[in-house]
């Protein structure tokens, strides 16, 4: 009763109770590793959280891929409050698409901690038709006999044939990624001490006036030098037609903090490159679903996720323009219970990604590059846009 009567005496006296201190973010780490991905389907995949572990032995033998034996392995820890993982993947006698490339053997692995993630590996014995172009220790690409392009040590994945034109019983558009390893950490964040108890204010003029600028919103926002390059030029807002950015980037996540912004839209609407610059890492992931990469002449990387379907200009090297058709919104990955969207990073010379809402709201508002070149290849906007078309025939198929 005398409880109940002083909690009831500090509530009327506007005295708010507050606890000691508010818990930090705990540690995190995730590892994943796989053998096969793509259009051919998957193999070998296996994943860690936490605190554990798992590993496979396996090969693989079906049309269009022969792996002669593979281990794939995955470790996350979180002693002392420090996340570590690591995923790696190793491969051996690997044939793709009837002996059109060849690989003695590969290793990607991908190791993080608090302060990032770093990957590593090498692609020994490779051959591409009757060229024979040895090991391959730093990221490259080469040409498919003009069939389409082979991508070596980049990013996640070890090696990965994107087909351009049909090559006998395997489509325009195949992808196959052989050795993927993804991995990411973070270290504990200790909890923030506060008042036992604090008064409750009458907020006035003075006060609401110090909440609208506050020092982490103001930087976050205005980035000034990033923001005036990047809007300086001709830029594309990343989706073509009618989309809202939502302004999510920090917000937490499965894997940690957003790294970027949700563009919504009707689903299958286009999705195009925000400026000229090559095209990478096009391919598919658990988290990410179908996602790509864009570089640009000056270093700056964008990344596209989520996407329902890739469009024919998104094949690992191959330069776009400003506006060019990239693929579809959708809700691949984790994001299927979402509405159909484009997950969109902003990292400016290849580095850590910024918040991009400001300049995604300057992109919509100047629209001062066409993005609507499609139309005319596809004859009109119709109802059967592409990416609603094959997601649909995907639905049919699974049902």
């Amino acid at each position: 009763m005398r409880a109940a009567l002083l909690t009831f005496l500090l509530l009327a006296a506007g005295v708010v109770l507050v606890p000691a201190s508010v818990a930090g973010s705990p540690a995190r780490a995730r590892a994943q590793a796989s053998l096969l991905a793509g259009s051919l389907g998957e193999a070998g995949t296996v994943s860690a959280r936490g605190d554990g572990s798992d590993a496979d032995a396996l090969a693989v033998d079906q049309p269009g891929v022969r792996i002669g034996q593979a281990t794939v392995t995955a470790r996350a820890a979180r002693a002392g409050g420090k996340g570590t993982a690591r995923a790696v993947s190793n491969a051996r006698g690997i044939d793709l698409l009837d002996g059109l490339v060849r690989v003695d053997s590969l290793r990607r692995t991908a190791t993080a901690t608090g302060a990032g993630v770093a990957y590593a590996g090498s692609v020994r014995g490779l051959s591409i038709g009757a060229r024979k172009l040895g090991d391959i220790e730093a990221g490259d690409g080469f040409s498919l006999d003009g069939k389409g392009s082979v991508v070596v040590n980049r990013g996640d994945t070890a090696l990965k044939v994107t087909l351009g034109q049909a090559q006998g019983a395997f489509p325009a558009g195949t992808t196959i990624s052989v050795g993927v390893a993804t991995a990411s950490a973070a270290d504990l964040v200790a909890p923030t001490p506060t008042p036992t108890a604090t008064a409750t204010a009458t907020p006035g003029p003075k006060v609401h006036k110090a909440r609208k600028a506050t020092p982490q919103k103001a930087a976050r926002r205005r980035a000034p030098k990033v923001s005036r390059r990047l809007t300086g030029r001709r830029y594309a807002f990343p989706v073509y037609g009618k989309a809202t950015a939502a302004d999510d980037f920090g917000a937490a996540r499965q894997i940690g903090a957003h790294q970027g912004n949700d563009v919504f839209a009707a689903f299958g609407a286009p999705v195009v490159a925000v400026g000229d610059g090559v095209v990478e890492k096009v391919g598919t992931l658990p988290i990410s679903g179908n996602r790509l990469w864009l570089r640009t002449k000056a270093g700056d990387e964008f990344f596209y996720a989520h996407l329902s379907a890739f469009a024919p200009a998104a094949v690992d090297g191959h330069r776009v323009g400003a506006g060019t058709v990239l693929g579809f919104t959708g809700n691949t990955g984790d994001a299927e219970p979402t509405p159909p969207h484009v997950h969109f990073e902003i990292h400016p010379g290849g580095g850590d990604a910024i918040d991009p809402h400001a300049i995604l709201l300057a992109w919509q508002q100047q629209r001062d590059v066409p993005s609507g070149a499609w139309l005319t290849r596809y004859g009109g906007d119709t109802a059967e846009r592409p990416g609603a078309l094959v997601e649909l025939r995907d639905f049919i198929a699974a049902g």
